[in-house]
């Protein structure tokens, strides 16, 4: 029997070289042995793993993707896209860059850095980071380090969470992502009127923050009457600042 046809991930293998035979090869090379271990190593999800390789649909996949797939195969970006420049990814400067992904794009190397999806984060006390902190499998988003630095901000302070409500519609709506700052959640420094990440019934939700009549409240921007605001008392755990939103992340 042929070979290829017992191998544990689907190749699409055509006459020309496209971004399936790439992330094929990248895979064989990388000695990663099915579209489950790639998912596992780069964040993205398995199911669009698996219509990259197969070639399907009409878009192709995001750069974010891309700049995940190319580093867990420690292939270079911009090949993996459009298979120009070298395969291999340029080293890392140093050790201390560990958390940054380094990929090739267009004709200069940008860095980018992983930014995990939490699904429960718990602070270990008041202003604490160490507590219980719970990701969602394999849901990994990435941001241009060019942006973090801009916006002077630690790459180990942020989380990322997944709306799972529509409280906030229609500023942010079911699926989307925040980028949450967790080095921005003293009670002292709250800004009014700003969105917030905090804990409420132990999971994570986010609230926009208003100060009315000497009291802050969390508050919803629907307006339904099931959405109303709650006063930020004792058992509210205020995880961080907002910074960000990803539409349409997969």
């Amino acid at each position: 029997m042929n070979r290829l046809l017992c191998a544990p991930y689907t190749r699409a293998y055509s006459f020309g070289m496209n971004i399936s035979t790439r992330l094929d090869q990248a895979m064989q090379r990388a000695g990663i042995p099915s579209q489950s271990a790639l998912a596992r190593a780069s964040g993205v999800p398995q199911p669009t793993i698996n219509r990259i390789l197969k070639g399907s649909g009409k878009k192709g996949p995001e750069t974010n993707t891309i700049a995940a797939l190319a580093a867990a195969c420690n292939v270079a970006a911009q090949w993996l896209t459009d298979g120009t420049g070298a395969m291999d990814r340029e080293p890392q400067a140093s050790p201390d860059e560990a958390e940054m992904i380094e990929v090739s794009v267009s004709a200069e190397s940008r860095k980018f850095v992983p930014i995990r999806v939490v699904s429960r984060y718990i602070h270990a006390g008041i202003g604490g980071h160490g507590g219980d902190v719970e990701y969602e499998d394999h849901a990994v988003l990435t941001l241009p380090l060019s942006w973090v630095e801009e916006k002077r901000l630690s790459p180990s302070k942020l989380v990322a969470i997944r709306v799972t409500g529509e409280s906030m519609y229609p500023t942010l709506k079911r699926g989307h992502i925040v980028i949450v700052n967790t080095a921005d959640n003293d009670p002292r420094t709250l800004v009014d009127g700003k969105l917030y990440a905090v804990n409420h019934n132990e999971k994570p939700c986010v609230k926009r923050l208003e100060y009315t009549g000497g009291q802050w409240f969390l508050t919803s921007d629907n307006r339904l009457p099931e959405f109303r605001s709650r006063p930020v008392d004792e058992s509210t755990e205020i995880i961080g600042r907002v910074i960000t939103a990803v539409e349409n992340f997969i």
